[in-house]
């Protein structure tokens, strides 16, 4: 098994180009989790790419 990577919600738009505002309404709609640890908040890169991909349930 793989472990997962994750992507800092400030990275998100440079490494998908997708506003991080698109990820909280995509958590909203609870299409994926933003795991939050202290003031840090992250993403499953596998979580966005599968969205973007037409593949998130």
């Amino acid at each position: 098994m793989t472990k997962p990577i994750f992507v800092r919600m400030y990275q998100v738009q440079q490494t998908f180009g997708v506003s991080d505002d698109q990820v909280r309404i995509w958590e909203a709609q609870g299409l994926i989790t933003i795991h939050r640890r202290g003031r840090m908040s992250f993403v499953r890169a596998e979580d966005v790419a599968a969205i973007i991909e037409g593949k998130a349930a």
